[in-house]
């Protein structure tokens, strides 16, 4: 039951060969999602943009967020990636600077650092501090990740305030689990960061779920990462705060087939047709950024859902469209975004959705579009 019509008397142009895996980053939902956060949160907003913001691509990116107040990126070279696309945007080090020449870095790029171990202010007494900069003193709220203990607060901000270089000192702490408004863990957190705000000094608290759930303090520095973008954090339907998805990503279909029932499809043979079908191969795989799984997802074909069928190769997926007579090489299959929620597949997948738009690879070309 060879498909030879399909994949050998059809002779597609020169831009339907190409593979063309492109993950289009629409700037325009980017700058309304912005304005979104901005009209639930009163006080500043510090967009972080780590991890070539969320794999959106930082340059396409910063552009449309200059209506923000601050960027925060995780890593020094991001940070002076992020200086070159911005040069006077308040940007800051979440991870802070791990030695001195990253700290002189920070300092000549006036770039704010987080504070979070001793050793940290053990640089800022040490280093040849030419100019000032702005510290933010990390507190471990019940994150039990980065930062000092509540107890230990006082004696840290004596020893920033005894450097005189130190311009200003604000306050940081991060919800473990804000996506849960009435999590327990995060009652005792609010807790612990009122403590933290009667001490008199800016801070930063929430995160993307702390504004969506209404945790923000009208006058805090509220980071918003993930949000930006239009990703779903909640665990249920965000549609009604209107944010709109940036990413959509799209492969082609590199090869089309029909088989006969019975027929193991892909690595393994795990997929076995139940009945004659029609097959199409796609060129995208997990090099490209789509997760390896034993969980099983759906695409969109011409606003067709079409399953996935067969393990996930390097390079290649298969999917299932015996709906389809026509030649389909060269035509564009939706991955995620617009009517593929990523949100959807990251369940199908057992993931979270931070793990597939970080997970976009270099060979996939992002495209800016409005």
């Amino acid at each position: 039951m060879a498909d030879s019509k399909d994949s050998t008397n059809h002779n597609p142009s020169h831009s339907q060969r190409a593979r063309g895996t492109i993950a289009y980053i629409n700037t325009s939902h980017i700058k309304h999602n912005l304005n979104v956060f901005k009209q639930l949160h009163a006080g500043k907003i510090i967009a972080v943009v780590k991890a070539d913001a969320y794999g959106h691509g930082i340059t396409h990116v910063v552009p449309a967020l200059s209506d923000c107040d601050a960027f925060a990126v995780a890593t020094i070279e991001e940070a002076l990636e992020l200086r070159g696309l911005d040069a006077n945007k308040k940007i800051l080090l979440l991870e802070g600077v791990f030695n001195s020449s990253e700290m002189e870095a920070a300092i000549e790029n006036e770039i704010d650092v987080v504070i979070h171990q001793d050793y940290q202010i053990r640089l800022l007494e040490t280093v040849d501090l030419s100019a000032d900069i702005d510290v933010w003193l990390k507190v471990d709220s019940g994150m039990n990740r980065l930062g000092f203990r509540p107890e230990e607060l006082d004696l840290k901000l004596a020893e920033l305030k005894a450097i005189s270089s130190i311009q200003t000192i604000r306050l940081m702490a991060h919800f473990a689990s804000s996506e849960v408004a009435i999590d327990s863990q995060t009652k005792d957190q609010i807790i612990c960061n009122k403590k933290l705000k009667s001490l008199g000094y800016e801070y930063s608290f929430s995160n993307t779920c702390g504004v969506l759930n209404g945790l923000t303090e009208h006058d805090e520095w509220a980071r918003v990462g993930l949000g930006l973008f239009g990703v779903s954090q909640l665990g249920n339907d965000e549609t009604g705060f209107g944010l709109k998805p940036a990413m959509r990503l799209t492969a082609k279909v590199i090869a089309t087939k029909f088989i006969n029932a019975g027929s193991h499809v892909g690595y393994g043979g795990h997929f076995v047709a139940k009945n004659d079908m029609r097959i199409a191969v796609l060129g995208i795989g997990y090099a490209d950024g789509y997760p390896w799984s034993e969980y099983s997802s759906f695409v969109r074909l011409d606003g067709i859902r079409l399953p996935i069928i067969g393990r996930v190769s390097m390079d290649m997926m298969t999917i299932d469209v015996s709906v389809f007579k026509q030649n389909l090489t060269g035509k564009e299959v939706t991955i995620w975004g617009d009517d593929v929620p990523i949100e959807a597949v990251a369940n199908d997948l057992n993931l979270i959705p931070y793990a597939l738009v970080c997970g976009i690879k270099n060979r996939v070309k992002l495209n800016a579009i409005q």
